[in-house]
């Protein structure tokens, strides 16, 4: 088998399966009241995803069928496609975060993690900052977590309205 073939058959399952696996499942979410940031077309996603997996593609052929005796080059090489792969991670998740009928989804600090909170599990709110378009807040958990959350300002008001009557 041709090196360029294995090294896309990698990428793929590397990439390509679970990208995609994340872009079905944060599609089949309710439709949301508000989303924190716009939420793109599929062939940008898909574009997306196909970049990372060229890249990807490209890193494996490169450092396995290379044969780059130095370490250094290789560790950087990594260290770059393991950050393209997790700017484009965090590009598909944030896009789901909002207010959605029953809960509101946030990515967290690191923009790589899902955090689902219920509307009742909320106990305080706090505004931690706020620029012209988009209001930075600190939502308090009955868990006791604390959670940062970025909303456009215009939907502010409908998250206290969710939230006011539990509060």
């Amino acid at each position: 088998m041709p090196n360029w073939v294995s090294a896309l058959g990698i990428a793929i399952l590397v990439v390509v399966i679970p990208f995609t696996l994340i872009l079905k499942l944060m599609l089949q979410l309710p439709k949301p009241d508000a989303l924190s940031h716009r939420r793109w077309s599929l062939p940008v996603n898909f574009g997306i995803i196909g970049a990372i997996t060229a890249y990807t593609t490209i890193f494996i052929r490169s450092t396995y069928y290379g044969r780059i005796a130095n370490p250094v080059p290789v560790l950087m090489q990594f260290l770059i496609a393991a950050l393209a792969y997790i700017f484009g991670l965090v590009l598909l998740l944030r896009q789901f975060s909002g207010l959605y009928p029953e809960y509101l989804i946030t990515t967290g600090r690191s923009g790589l993690s899902i955090r689902k909170i219920a509307y009742r599990n909320i106990i305080n709110i706090e505004e931690v900052s706020r620029s012209h378009d988009e209001s930075r807040l600190c939502i308090e958990t009955s868990h006791g977590l604390k959670h940062l959350f970025t909303l456009p300002v215009p939907y502010v008001t409908a998250l206290y309205d969710r939230v006011k009557p539990r509060l």
